[in-house]
């Protein structure tokens, strides 16, 4: 369906229609279905707080990805936290950071969906032997739906 999507814009935009081009690229990224459920900004700014620690620079880079892709990192998140819920993705586990440069993305996830996510931690863990928190679904989601890289461990190598 992406690639008809891109046809499509191509299309469009050797017709002249530039701006329906760049709509239909940006729902066409990955991540991009997510500005169809974003109905306006009252709806975008609605869920409950998730602040996710993390280094500087992933924090720029994932913001400048969203930026360039037209997406709102919450949205990418509900999408990863669903996924999970369906078993459809399972989240890697996270390398430790140990960059002295953290500092906090304030994020607004629907708060039904986080209490779901938080009721499954313990279990993903246990099932898959290493800690599962929404944070670190959240950024690894966030991570691999953006294209950003981030450090992960190799289970393995280390299994």
């Amino acid at each position: 369906m992406r690639d008809r999507l891109l046809t499509a814009a191509q299309k469009l935009e050797d017709a002249g229609a530039l701006e329906e081009a760049a709509d239909v690229r940006a729902v066409a990224a990955p991540g991009g279905w997510t500005l169809l459920r974003v109905k306006d900004s009252a709806e975008a700014s609605a869920g409950a707080p998730l602040p996710l620690t993390i280094d500087r620079t992933l924090r720029e880079q994932l913001k400048e990805k969203a930026d360039d892709l037209g997406v709102l990192l919450g949205a990418v998140v509900t999408d990863g936290f669903q996924k999970v819920l369906d078993g459809s993705w399972t989240p890697p586990q996270l390398a430790r950071a140990t960059a002295p440069d953290k500092v906090v993305l304030n994020l607004r996830v629907n708060k039904d969906l986080m209490d779901q996510v938080q009721a499954q931690t313990a279990r993903l863990s246990q099932k898959h032997g290493y800690r599962i928190t929404k944070s670190s679904i959240a950024i690894a989601w966030l991570a691999e739906d953006l294209g950003v890289d981030i450090a992960i461990v190799d289970t393995e190598q280390a299994g």
